[in-house]
């Protein structure tokens, strides 16, 4: 049959409007997935040869900036989808227990796009839960030795704490380390969070009387509170080195930081053992812990506790105006340590006369500049130097081309942050300790009044190297859950332990002294075990 034109214009419409129609609704979609952003999926393995999916890997999405926090799991095929998500830059976090972490694999979402992405985790050993296993059991242990259970009560204490903390970790899906913060505190977050949490606590409680599970209880909370002492005095004992603090104000900053215990900020000793610059600890006392020292520290002081923040800008300051920041903050330093023995000596023999001050006035002047001679401010030249010298070595045989470029790799870290900063640089010691400060001082004092001066400054001295000595002992004895009696054999072996306190990473050599020192009878298995696997890392860690 023959259409007529008007039937065949009709079709034609009828066409054309339905392919319109299909591109004005596909259009609408395709802007409503712009405005609800884009979609990611994929598939999540193990590494194995047949490639098992893996259900109930928590998979996270984050920005590089944090705004945007997208949470989903995997199902049985071990597939995951996550729709909406805003355009942009990704970073996706994947964790199953029993599984090792994949942290940060990037990905770029665009508005309306189906982004697939698989993913592989695997199988990681058992050292973690064996660690875990093995504290558990050193609790039991020592609970039964505590209160003289019977080895059938210690055997059934220790599979309740173990099976309560299995059922918490598989319905949370965590590690043990995980667990309340265990990664970050070691042992003792474990304890802290098997006697915080209702489960874990039930346990403890069935087979424990009230009297004895509270006592445990204070027997912890008093690890925690040596170790927070610790922790205090060695902050304080930082803070001291560079301002030269009053006995009183010794005691008055670690109060500050007793009281600042509540706040999650707060650290666990053994993470202290590697502070290794002033700018550390200011940070933490006064933007992570919120403690202001205002109302404690004289005006000098003050101003130097300000300059240390200068540091920042110092790191990147070039030529005079670096010269000039540091000058100051030197003259501070030393006019602070200089007020203090002045009023010490105003105190027990008078005030100094006019002609000593002036002396010292001038020493200051003098370190400060052979100070200011000492900084390296062109950390650029030195690395240029040293390449040279090290390409020369190289050619001549004297070295391989690896071991120049681990050298040049540690100067770069040496000379520059991570943010690519000149770093702090200050000469080798105290500038307290300076010569020619030390021989003015000499100088304008009696010889009554510079063994007086020195016996305070051995005393100093003394109190920063036993803040030390508790600082390790008590990152050890939070580690390996020491009873008292373990404790105090060890602080006697530490009390004969002894450092150059200015030296780079001065903490962790003396802590790696006493791991050697230890003596492994008084431990328990568990307990010997640790101490061995911490040697290790720290020999490790020494040899690099």
């Amino acid at each position: 049959m023959i259409m007529k034109g008007s039937d065949q214009m009709t079709r034609f419409s009828f066409v054309l409007f339905s392919v319109c129609f299909s591109m004005f609704i596909g259009l609408i979609f395709a802007q409503e997935d712009a405005v609800n952003g884009g979609t990611l999926r994929g598939t999540i393995t193990d590494t194995t040869p047949e490639q098992n999916p893996i259900r109930g890997v928590d998979v996270q999405i984050y920005d590089q900036n944090g705004v945007h926090d997208f949470k989903v799991k995997t199902d049985t095929n071990g597939e995951y989808k996550c729709s909406g998500i805003p355009a942009g830059r990704y970073l996706i976090h994947i964790f199953k227990r029993g599984y090792g972490k994949r942290l940060g694999k990037p990905v770029t979402i665009v508005d309306g796009g189906d982004h697939f992405v698989p993913l592989r985790m695997t199988k990681k050993d058992n050292a973690e839960d064996r660690w875990g296993v093995g504290l558990i059991q050193h609790i039991a242990e020592n609970i039964g030795k505590r209160y003289n259970l019977e080895e059938q009560a210690v055997e059934a204490l220790h599979r309740s704490i173990l099976e309560a903390l299995n059922v918490v970790l598989e319905q949370n899906n965590q590690d043990v380390t995980g667990f309340a913060g265990t990664g970050e505190e070691g042992s003792i977050g474990l304890i802290d969070g098997l006697l915080s949490h209702p489960d874990c606590k039930a346990a403890f409680a069935k087979h424990l009387t009230e009297k004895q599970l509270q006592d445990y209880i204070a027997f912890t909370k008093k690890l925690r509170h040596r170790d927070q002492q610790a922790a205090a005095q060695y902050i304080t004992a930082w803070i001291d080195q560079e301002l030269s603090l009053t006995l009183d104000q010794r005691k008055n900053l670690a109060q500050l930081l007793l009281d600042a215990t509540a706040n999650e900020a707060f650290p666990i000793s053994i993470s202290l053992l590697e502070i290794d610059d002033i700018l550390e600890a200011v940070q933490l006392v006064n933007e992570k812990l919120g403690i202001s020292l205002e109302g404690l520290l004289t005006q000098t002081q003050y101003d130097i506790w300000l300059g240390v923040f200068a540091k920042k800008a110092i790191r990147g300051g070039k030529g005079g105006e670096a010269k000039f920041q540091l000058g100051e903050f030197a003259a501070a330093k030393l006019a602070a340590h200089t007020a203090r023995f002045v009023a010490a000596h105003t105190a027990l023999l008078g005030p100094l006369d006019k002609d000593a001050s002036q002396r010292l006035s001038t020493a200051i002047k003098g370190v400060v500049q052979q100070y200011l001679e000492a900084q390296d401010t062109d950390p650029e030249a030195t690395y240029r130097e040293t390449a040279a010298k090290l390409t020369q070595a190289v050619k001549a045989g004297e070295m391989t081309q690896k071991q120049a470029d681990e050298r040049l790799d540690a100067l770069m870290k040496e000379l520059w942050d991570e943010n690519g900063s000149i770093r702090w640089r200050e000469p080798n010691g105290d500038i307290i300790r300076h010569p020619l400060f030390q021989q003015a001082i000499k100088d304008v004092l009696s010889e009554e009044a510079f063994a007086q001066y020195t016996a305070r400054q051995a005393e100093r001295e003394n109190w920063h190297q036993q803040a030390l000595r508790d600082m390790v002992v008590a990152s050890l004895g939070t580690q390996l859950i020491l009873d008292d009696t373990q404790r105090k054999q060890l602080t006697t072996t530490a009390a004969e332990l002894t450092v150059d306190r200015l030296k780079k990473d001065a903490a962790l050599d003396m802590f790696y002294q006493l791991l050697q020192r230890t003596n492994h009878e008084m431990l328990s298995p568990w307990q010997q075990e640790t101490l061995t696997f911490m040697h290790t890392g720290f020999e490790r860690q020494f040899r690099k």
